[in-house]
């Protein structure tokens, strides 16, 4: 089995488009989907190692002819066509814009391609943050400033998982080192305009506690550009758990306040102090892959206490895709079928009374997902292979444009 571990925003939707009937803003059927009772899961000795401590540094690495580099040259700057573009504005596809109702589009001018399965993007500074090839580019959507930052392909490095702040100013990224076990990886930080490309971390796998050929990659920074949340990941077919925090000013590593399962569709909240995610078991199978079984939970995490509290928990059906709502109030999901694998509906819980809403009905072979609230009662989401916004009660529906890839953010300006 080769499993693929990734926690950023990909997916890759099918071709195929399906209209969907006028959603109902009704309530899940209470006899099987109500939330469960409040529970708070705080650590305990018996529980997750919420204090490990490092690992000694490694004494010496054979697997490669490591060589610490040299910071990469200054960025590249390309100035492409600008555009213009009145009021807020969905990008997604990559690098396409479209307002709320989809009657407004536009696809961003730039000169060079900008892998866009994986990037990141800064909505109060409308930055986009990606590779492609062996560099790591920039795109400011409203000027099509595209920006590089190169590194030495023919020593085995690569950038990987750029990150980039709330407010654009700043980004980590992974310098790989080739991606053996024994390899090193190391954590760098780069301002936004190209200056203080600086070494943070000289080697992040002296710091991981669990056992496995993991390594570590940038996946969000606080909200005060302090500390990066960082997730294992892995080309074998081992899952990683828990989360890690790096201290940009101390230059180390912990391990979060998370517990100690696997961390599927990581969401943030606003302020960077809390996630959502879901969880499941895996059961071994002899001689095929393991099999995913209930319990299913949908739970958050404060990563300032540990302190965890299950939302949503069945043995009938999955929670998928937790996003917060931009006043961090209110969580969007998608619910689904264990035995049917379709989609039950698209909803969100409120979190201080616990009350759910579907936003959208599923049926068997659907696939719904929230990407991003646009307010507290609206939702852009993706059903099957077309993109739509839609509010809370069910009306002002519009059908934006079928989606082929992600969505990546909300321009505000």
């Amino acid at each position: 089995m080769k499993q693929h571990v990734n926690f950023g925003i990909i997916m890759l939707f099918a071709s195929v488009l399906i209209s969907c009937a006028a959603p109902v803003a009704t309530p899940m059927d209470p006899a099987t989907l109500t939330p469960p009772p409040d529970r708070t899961l705080t650590p305990s000795p018996e529980g997750a190692d919420f204090t490990a401590t490092p690992r000694p540094p490694i004494p010496s690495i054979t697997a490669t002819a490591y060589v610490t580099p040299t910071p990469p040259p200054p960025l590249d700057t390309i100035g492409t066509p600008g555009f213009d573009w009145e009021g807020p504005a969905i990008i997604y596809n990559g690098l396409q814009l479209s307002n709320c109702d989809g009657s407004q589009k536009k696809v961003i001018p730039i000169e060079v391609f900008i892998w866009p399965w994986n990037p990141d993007y800064s909505p109060e500074a409308g930055r986009i943050v990606s590779t492609a090839d062996t560099a790591l580019w920039t795109l400011d959507v409203g000027t099509g400033i595209q920006r590089m930052l190169s590194v030495n392909a023919s020593l085995n490095q690569y950038i990987e998982s750029p990150v980039i702040t709330s407010d654009g100013t700043k980004i980590v990224y992974s310098l790989v080192h080739g991606f053996g076990e024994g390899d090193i990886q190391q954590l760098w930080t780069i301002n936004a305009d190209g200056s203080e490309n600086e070494l943070v971390i000289n080697n992040t796998g002296q710091y991981i506690t669990d056992p496995g050929p993991f390594r570590l990659i940038p996946f969000a920074w606080s909200l005060d550009n302090s500390r990066i949340y960082m997730v294992t990941t892995t080309d074998s077919e081992a899952s990683p758990v828990g989360m890690y925090v790096a201290d940009v000013i101390a230059g180390t590593i912990e391990k979060a306040l998370t517990p100690q399962v696997t961390l599927w569709d990581v969401s943030f909240s606003p302020d960077r102090t809390m996630i959502a995610y879901r969880t499941f078991r895996w059961v071994p199978v002899e001689n095929s892959m393991p099999e995913i079984r209930p319990p299913f939970t949908l739970q958050v995490t404060d990563l300032t206490s540990g302190a965890t509290r299950i939302l949503q928990e069945s043995d009938t059906f999955e929670y998928h895709y937790p996003v917060w709502s931009e006043g961090g109030n209110q969580i969007a999901y998608t619910v689904q079928s264990y035995q049917l694998g379709g989609a039950v509906g698209l909803f969100s819980i409120d979190l201080a009374t616990g009350s759910i809403t579907r936003w959208v009905p599923g049926s068997e072979g659907r696939q719904l997902r929230p990407w991003l609230w646009l307010s507290d009662d609206r939702l852009v989401y993706t059903e099957d292979a077309t993109l739509y916004t839609i509010k809370k009660d069910g009306t002002d529906m519009h059908e934006i444009d079928s989606a082929t890839s992600i969505v990546i953010g909300i321009l505000n300006h």
